[in-house]
C-alpha cells in the first residue's frame, strides 16, 4: 500500500487556510495529532493562536479541562472564531463530541474544521471548512500522523 505523502497536504492546507481564516481565531488541536498539526499551522499562519490539545479521553468523560481557561473564557466572551484542528476526518464522531461539549459549555463562537485529509465515509453530515486532499484507503486501514523534524508523514 502507498501512503500518502502528508507534506503535500499540509502545504494545500496552509495554502486553503492562510487568505481564509480569522487572524484571532483560535486553533485548537485535537489529540495528539490534532496539537502537532496545530503547532506547524500556527507557525505558519502568524497572528493565530494554538492552545493545548483537547484531550480526547477527557472529552469522553465530558471534560473540556485541556482548554487553559483563560482561552475558554475567551472563546465564550468574544466569540471569536474556533478552528478544530486534526489529522483525519474520518467518521465525524469525535468531532461532533467535540461541538456538542463546547455548545454545552456555553461557547457559542463560530467553529470550523481544518483536517490535514479526509477520508470519506462521514456518519454525519460534516465537512472541514479547510483541508489538505482526499486519501482514498482501504477501510481498515489506520493511518497516523507523525513528524520526524520538520516533516510531516502518514504511517500505515
Amino acid at each position: 500500500m502507498s501512503v500518502p505523502d502528508a507534506m503535500r497536504f499540509f502545504e494545500a492546507l496552509v495554502t486553503r487556510m492562510e487568505s481564509a481564516v480569522a487572524i484571532d481565531a483560535w486553533l485548537l488541536g485535537l489529540g495528539d495529532e490534532g496539537v502537532l498539526l496545530a503547532e506547524r499551522l500556527a507557525a505558519r499562519l502568524p497572528g493565530r493562536n494554538l492552545y493545548a490539545a483537547l484531550d480526547l479521553d477527557a472529552l469522553a468523560q465530558g471534560k473540556l479541562q485541556t482548554i487553559p481557561e483563560a482561552a475558554f473564557s475567551a472563546m465564550i466572551s468574544e466569540n471569536e472564531t474556533i478552528v478544530l484542528v486534526d489529522a483525519m476526518l474520518w467518521r465525524g464522531e469525535t468531532i461532533v463530541q467535540v461541538i456538542s461539549l463546547l455548545r454545552q459549555h456555553g461557547v457559542h463562537a463560530p467553529i470550523e474544521l481544518a483536517m490535514l485529509a479526509d477520508r470519506g465515509g462521514c456518519f454525519v453530515p460534516i465537512a472541514p471548512t479547510y483541508c489538505g486532499g482526499d486519501i482514498i484507503v482501504a477501510e481498515d486501514t489506520v493511518l497516523r500522523l507523525v513528524a520526524e523534524g520538520d516533516v510531516l508523514q502518514f504511517e500505515a
